[in-house]
């Protein structure tokens, strides 16, 4: 076999296991891998439906029979690819109904920003400044593309600059307030009398303090990330066992779970979903793995309460959930195996559509979830979920009494 079939059949691979679950029957299977990969991918559809079989076969999800598809023809599914793009030639109106946040809206009048070069520049940025909030990041870099080193006004005293006449705000958002304004490097200029630092001076050190392990994830991080998981209404399994090149996956399930309530005691309730990641990867892989399915589950592709979750097609919603975990590997020093994954999205120079508001929510979110412990009245599963808020509510007004009581004996 020649690289490049190896090469399309990892990607392949990747992505089957990323939408068998939402395309269980072999016509979507094969519409999906088409659209995603391409008609060299054809010839080999049908092995990779067979390879999901068996290792879906234990998580009870139920697909066609393999013998009814060995009869169905090449040109069959050459058929429907092509009805599949008749039925969505005319979706621009109601993709842009799906996307109507304020930064959203933004973008779709600013066309660029549907070009792949842009969109790249701007997760790149966001990526790359993990000192800034990522929405905030990203609100700088459609603000002033090619932003380097950017600070508040005051601070930037402490390197002996001063702000430009007229040098441009960025506005971002202030946590507990409105808005704070930020001036990018190219902004300022040197103060009489103060010992100078010369712009590649300041930018050396700004790219040294840049540079971070490369490869290898914080335990640390990883550890609270996956504690945090029941806390989001999550069962994580990671007794999968498949070849290297499965990641895993995202779904509803309910299993009885503990929920840490706080740091001295749990709580039992069914999870509203299971992530399911291969036992065999590495931790950085599991790392990329969890951020992508947990993008799925913050960008509204599933839910809490499922009539917020959107009507996006398959290759939006895995489009939104790479960039995601994209842009998590990229703020923690990750070797990242998304670059070429969200490539294949913009064969024609043109990124499918997609939420960067929702995008930049979930990596906010995430990150909190891998800097502390979270319980139970901080997690969006608690502020989405009114069944679970209810009963957790009810079940702290029942424990209070029997506390004072035994607090007043």
């Amino acid at each position: 076999m020649e690289k490049k079939d190896e090469k399309l059949l990892r990607d392949a691979r990747k992505y089957a296991l990323c939408i068998i679950g939402e395309t269980p029957h072999f016509k979507g299977f094969a519409i999906e891998m088409i659209d995603y990969l391409g008609i060299d991918i054809l010839p080999y559809i049908k092995e990779i439906y067979e390879e999901m079989n068996y290792v879906m076969f234990a998580r009870g999800i139920k697909m066609d029979d393999l013998n009814v598809i060995k009869g169905i023809s090449e040109d069959q599914i050459l058929e429907w690819h092509k009805r599949y793009l008749e039925m969505h030639a005319n979706d621009e109106e109601r993709r842009i109904n799906e996307f109507n946040e304020n930064i959203d809206e933004l973008q779709f009048l600013v066309r660029t920003y549907r070009q792949s070069s842009e969109f790249q520049n701007m997760i790149e940025f966001v990526g790359k400044f993990h000192y800034i909030a990522p929405y905030n990041a990203m609100l700088i870099q459609m603000q002033k593309p090619g932003s380097t080193f950017v600070l508040k006004g005051r601070q930037w005293k402490e390197y002996g600059r001063k702000l430009k006449p007229n040098a441009q705000q960025l506005i971002v958002l202030r946590q507990f307030g409105p808005i704070q304004c930020l001036f990018d490097v190219s902004d300022t200029e040197t103060i009489p009398g103060f010992p100078p630092t010369e712009d590649s001076e300041l930018l050396d050190r700004w790219n040294n303090s840049l540079l971070r392990a490369n490869g290898d994830i914080d335990k640390n991080k990883l550890k609270t990330l996956i504690f945090n998981l029941p806390v989001y209404g999550v069962y994580l399994d990671d007794s999968f066992s498949a070849a290297n090149t499965y990641g895993g996956y995202i779904m509803p399930y309910e299993h009885l779970i503990d929920i840490p309530e706080n740091r001295n005691s749990t709580f039992k309730y069914k999870s509203r979903f299971l992530i399911s990641v291969n036992r065999i990867q590495k931790d950085e892989d599991k790392f990329h793995t969890i951020c992508h399915e947990l993008g799925h589950l913050f960008c509204r592709h599933l839910s809490y309460n499922p009539s917020k979750e959107r009507m996006l097609t398959i290759k939006e919603r895995e489009f939104e959930a790479e960039t995601v975990a994209w842009i998590m590997c990229k703020r923690h020093g990750i070797d990242n195996p998304s670059e070429e994954y969200l490539a294949m999205y913009a064969k024609d120079g043109e990124i499918p559509f997609c939420s960067a508001d929702l995008i930049m929510k979930a990596v906010t979110e995430i990150e909190k979830m891998i800097k502390e412990d979270i319980y139970v009245t901080k997690s969006l599963w608690y502020k989405e979920d009114k069944v679970y808020k209810s009963y957790y509510d009810k079940m702290i007004k029942k424990e209070k009494p029997a506390k004072q009581k035994k607090t007043k004996f």
